[in-house]
């Protein structure tokens, strides 16, 4: 773990700063849109409450990036996911497509996830190869498109994966204390919002995997964060049921979604392994 990185979470430590983050989910400011000034070259796509933001970052793509930001499914996407995902595209030569999708509490969970599904295959239409990336809540979004539509997926990152809406695990309390982001019983509270709000959709079981998965996954996490069962867990459902190839990178006492901080050695890592 990087000097860095360690300076960091003593600040956020001192800051009380898993406080404001807590504050934040609860009372998000959803008046803010980051796209009611679009970056120059972005084509806005509204529909079905959310909007389909697609940026050409290179001028030869080879790949298109289909992203879900996190924010516990309530918080819009900020400049921090914006800089953070658009680096990641001009590495990898790809195209940019962010999922705006809609937000708790003014739409359900079955609006975000009809959202997710039509951005996908909007996306998908053009035959280039789509890879979902995610942070944090919007992993939950790509895990349920993996897992439904994985004939139009080449391959998967999630970075700080948010997958288990239950939290049932008692290892998710023991860890908790420590986790310099994340307030336990306030993701408590969102996850319980959000799966009420499901309706008769299908969700998958992330540990539950199908057989016929294929391609290849990345995980990221930080060792601080209390999710990190979770990403354990899902990993090793997926190397033990399905064909998919997966690559788990963690970092010794990083904290959750620590890539949103471009310039720690961290995240700089990251970028270049995807």
């Amino acid at each position: 773990m990087s000097f860095a990185a360690r300076r960091l979470m003593k600040q956020f430590r001192v800051q009380n700063y898993k406080k404001n983050i807590a504050h934040s989910f609860l009372h998000p400011n959803q008046k803010y849109n980051l796209f009611n000034k679009p970056p120059a070259g972005a084509i806005i796509d509204q529909f079905a409450h959310g909007q389909l933001v697609t940026l050409d970052v290179v001028p030869d793509l080879a790949s298109q990036l289909l992203y879900f930001h996190g924010g516990a499914f309530r918080v819009p996407m900020n400049e921090d996911q914006l800089t953070m995902i658009r680096s990641i595209a001009e590495l990898s030569g790809s195209r940019l497509q962010i999922a705006d999708f809609p937000l708790l509490p003014t739409h359900s969970a079955a609006d975000i996830l009809k959202f997710a599904a039509t951005a996908l295959q909007k996306v998908a239409a053009n035959g280039v190869p789509v890879f979902l990336i995610a942070d944090s809540a919007g992993a939950a979004i790509a895990v349920q498109l993996l897992f439904q539509h994985a004939d139009q997926i080449a391959g998967t990152v999630l970075i700080s994966p948010w997958l288990d809406l239950d939290l049932n695990d008692s290892e998710f309390a023991d860890r908790a204390t420590e986790d310099v982001m994340l307030d336990f019983d306030v993701l408590k509270q969102i996850a319980t919002e959000f799966k009420s709000g499901i309706g008769d959709l299908h969700w998958a079981d992330p540990y539950l995997p199908s057989e016929s998965l294929t391609g290849s996954l990345q995980i990221f996490y930080g060792d601080n964060e209390l999710l990190v069962p979770s990403d354990k867990k899902f990993a090793a459902a997926l190397g033990a049921t399905t064909n998919i190839k997966v690559t788990v990178m963690n970092f010794r006492d990083g904290f959750h979604d620590y890539v949103l901080w471009e310039n720690l050695p961290e995240t700089k890592k990251t970028k270049k392994t995807n």
